[in-house]
């Protein structure tokens, strides 16, 4: 595909998944503190808490863009209704999760709640850090050449 400003390759125009997959791999940065947090807080049961909180947000990020990425090839109104059903769906998925994790007793509830819900808000922050907000750039910043 060429624009305006040169080929565009395959990577660029997935942009939502770009962003998806660093915010994974930022996940995986954190596990260790988020397991050892969750470790001290209550032992095995905190840290299995703190693991799955962790998956599940790396999933829901990984969802909503594939969800989203196959939409916006379709139109603006699929793009629209899977953004808002997505998100309807996604939060009902969480719940299920949630729920299902209420009822065993290997893994810590509160660790669980707690660790998902700062993983979500704090990974979207760091990301922040990341994202290029320019059309030049779509997606991630590009990497700074080292002179």
């Amino acid at each position: 595909m060429e624009t305006a400003f040169g080929p565009v390759s395959n990577s660029e125009q997935r942009i939502e998944m770009e962003i998806a997959r660093d915010l994974a791999k930022h996940a995986v940065y954190l596990a260790p503190l988020a397991l050892i947090t969750g470790f001290v807080a209550a032992r095995g049961a905190g840290a299995l808490g703190a693991f799955v909180a962790l998956v599940v947000v790396a999933g829901n990020f990984l969802a909503s863009a594939a969800m989203l990425g196959w939409a916006a090839r379709i139109s603006a109104g699929a793009l629209t209704a899977t953004a808002l059903g997505g998100f309807i769906v996604r939060l009902g998925v969480i719940t299920v999760v949630g729920i299902g994790v209420k009822q065993l007793d290997a893994v810590h509830f509160s660790t669980f709640c707690i660790v998902l819900v700062v993983a979500h808000l704090g990974l979207l922050f760091l990301e922040l850090r990341h994202v290029s907000l320019t059309l030049a750039y779509p997606g991630l910043k590009p990497e700074k050449e080292k002179a």
